[in-house]
């Protein structure tokens, strides 16, 4: 394993190419760190992930990486970047929709709780926080966001959001036929917006990878779009089993528009919005 990486290595745009056998390599070190277990990731996800990690922290032999895994804020750090993060708040307005018009109303008005198992920005949670908001039924709802890396967390729990997506997160926004209240949720410091931490007083932060550590609590929402596309065909029926198991008889779990249920599930799940795939537990 003393070996440079490849000679005709691609640095594009920061970005770098390993080979099968490299990413091999490095998945196989990387598993012997329950936090950093991504065996269960597709080939392509880890081909972009790895290669965005090595750019970004300069990595260029693979020895290098792996003496480094041992330091557990390198491995942090690989968590951190390993995230492919969600850069703009109600990214596919229609689905927003559809859980505003849908699904609010199916629960408990008097309390009911949201599970995200991969959150990898804070922009989805902010969508949904934002909605409840204008729904009048925050501070009802309990929301549980879960990621490996307790920086990006922290960061989350900080209302930090990507300043470069303000503007097409706001359009977003008003595709959904707000109330034009946008810039309400949000508070400036040193020249930059951040999500205003008020809005978050119920939410709870998890730091564990999907699938990892076991709680009994189960969930009335569990939002879970289009992050299975990132996994092999087994690891992603293996996430399902283990998210519908904490997951309420009537309870709505969403996937996303790029996303399908396996057949194993059809007998626990019904359709709710086949458009948005959004399913309902039997």
């Amino acid at each position: 394993m003393g070996f440079i990486l490849d000679a005709d290595y691609n640095i594009l745009n920061m970005g770098v190419s390993l080979s099968i056998k490299e990413i091999k390599t490095v998945t196989s070190e990387m598993s012997k760190y329950d936090c950093l277990d991504y065996s269960g990731h597709s080939f392509s996800f880890l081909k972009r992930r790895l290669g965005h990690i090595f750019s970004q922290l300069k990595i260029r032999r693979l020895t290098q990486f792996c003496e480094q895994l041992a330091d557990e804020n390198f491995r942090e750090l690989i968590n951190y970047h390993m995230a492919v993060n969600v850069t703009e708040m109600f990214r596919d307005p229609g689905f927003w929709r559809v859980l505003r018009r849908d699904v609010f109303s199916l629960f408990d008005k008097e309390g009911w709780s949201v599970w995200f198992p991969d959150t990898p920005s804070g922009e989805e949670v902010y969508s949904l926080l934002i909605l409840l908001k204008e729904q009048g039924i925050l501070n009802n709802v309990k929301v549980l966001c879960q990621h490996p890396s307790k920086e990006k967390c922290r960061e989350i729990s900080e209302g930090v959001i990507d300043q470069k997506k303000i503007e097409i997160s706001y359009n977003n926004y008003r595709r959904l036929e707000e109330k034009d209240l946008f810039n309400n949720y949000f508070i400036e410091k040193e020249g930059e917006k951040y999500f205003n931490k008020e809005l978050l007083e119920f939410c709870e932060f998890k730091c564990a990878s999907v699938g990892v550590g076991d709680f009994n609590e189960k969930f009335d929402l569990i939002l879970f779009r289009n992050s299975g596309i990132n996994y092999t065909v087994r690891k992603k029926e293996e996430l399902l089993a283990r998210l519908l198991s904490n997951l309420k008889t009537g309870g709505i779990i969403a996937l996303g528009v790029r996303e399908s249920i396996p057949e194993v599930f059809h007998n626990q799940l019904c359709v709710l919005d086949r458009k948005e795939s959004i399913f309902k537990k039997i």
